[in-house]
């Protein structure tokens, strides 16, 4: 069964069977615009020809095997058409209504974690954003995500990456409906940052962005999608060749070799710290973007002072934006805790006194179980659990 947004596979189909070309657009505008994902509801088609289309394409074939709902974020958990698992977050960035930004600041609330006040009455939604998967678990390693626990499946089609996106947009349109001015609300920001080392799937991430950056696609910009990587070295030169103009983030974790290497095993050892780090400086030379360094606080692992001297020795000549990421606590990890928030607010400060422009991520998948593999790993125990219970 092909997909139906599969354009090259799509209008070969409708020249052989003599359909008029201007269907085409139809079935485009339907699917990405209209975030359409059953065929029998593109009623621009006439029903003849929806029958004649489902004998041989399909939008979606993904089942929703179990979905985390949180005020900030929405969790999927889809089984593929080949019964592999896969994880997709929406991130929903809400911004307060003037008129209530007073009162909200009074009760000290305004990005607060806990308390999770936000409505439609006093918030409004400014942008969603997407993290998708770009392979079926990971064979990266990396000692603090629990994908790697159940080891690597499959790379992912470019369809089965896009179809993440597709499901999202029909799900915002259905939790949202239009805007006040009409139009409807969708996914802006795209980020690789699932399951998966996307430069490990190089081939089909890149068919997957150029129907992103389609106009017949999904019509997004270069600078709402975001690649991270945990430091692929010759793939990243492989994107300046083909000139995949996109922004990056790289997966630092630590400012040297030893301690980058004890948490990125596999790729650390492949791309030692400096020839990683030549590698940015020619990726940042040739296309001139600004760098995204993803940094995981982990409690007395990441945080130590010694280690905040040098990552802005490292960092404070080159064109760096410094993302510190609270780790988000796993039971299949017991041995990791986040570090303390005054900790990494003081790491925050010594860093930017030394001209590197820091952010702590807000985290706003804990309450999802948001953290790659998070979810499915938790049904994973919880079945090996019932098994062994009932052996009993």
């Amino acid at each position: 069964m092909n997909y139906l947004f599969n354009t090259s596979i799509l209008s070969s189909y409708l020249k052989e069977h003599k359909i008029p070309s201007f269907r085409l657009k139809q079935i485009q505008q339907a699917i990405n615009k209209e975030a359409i994902i059953d065929i029998d509801e593109i009623t621009t088609l006439s029903k003849d020809l929806r029958d004649q289309l489902k004998q041989d394409f399909v939008i979606n074939d993904f089942k929703l095997k179990d979905k985390v709902e949180g005020p900030e974020t929405t969790k999927f958990l889809f089984e593929l058409a080949d019964g592999k698992i896969i994880e997709t977050v929406i991130m929903y960035h809400w911004h307060v209504k003037p008129e209530y930004e007073d009162d909200i600041k009074q009760r000290k609330i305004l990005r607060s974690r806990t308390n999770h006040d936000i409505s439609p009455e006093t918030h409004k939604l400014n942008r969603i954003t997407i993290c998708i998967s770009s392979q079926v678990w990971c064979a990266v390693w990396c000692i603090f995500c629990v994908t790697w626990k159940l080891w690597f499946k499959k790379n992912l089609p470019w369809q089965e990456i896009i179809l993440q996106i597709l499901y999202a947009n029909n799900y915002i349109k259905q939790k949202f409906g239009k805007k006040e001015d009409g139009t409807r609300n969708r996914v802006r920001n795209v980020v690789f940052m699932g399951m998966g080392e996307p430069l490990l799937n190089y081939d089909e991430m890149v068919g997957s962005i150029k129907y992103m950056q389609d106009q017949h696609g999904l019509g997004l910009s270069k600078r709402h999608i975001t690649i991270s990587t945990s430091g692929v070295a010759d793939k990243i030169k492989q994107l300046i060749d083909d000139k995949i103009d996109v922004r990056l983030a790289l997966s630092l974790h630590a400012p040297n070799q030893e301690l980058r290497a004890e948490l990125i095993p596999m790729i650390a050892r492949r791309w030692d710290i400096d020839e990683l780090m030549e590698t940015i400086d020619y990726y940042t030379k040739a296309t001139g973007n600004r760098l995204f360094y993803e940094y995981i606080m982990i409690k007395d692992k990441t945080d130590s002072e010694d280690i905040w001297h040098q990552l802005w020795k490292l960092l404070k000549k080159r064109n760096a934006h410094v993302n510190l990421i609270p780790y988000n606590e796993n039971p299949a990890m017991p041995d990791l805790e986040t570090s303390e928030y005054d900790m990494i607010i003081a790491f925050k400060h010594t860093v930017e006194s030394h001209w590197v422009t820091v952010t702590v991520r807000d985290t706003l998948w804990r309450d999802v179980k948001g953290a790659c593999g998070q979810l499915w790993y938790e049904v994973i125990m919880k079945r090996r659990i019932e098994d062994m219970e009932n052996e009993l």
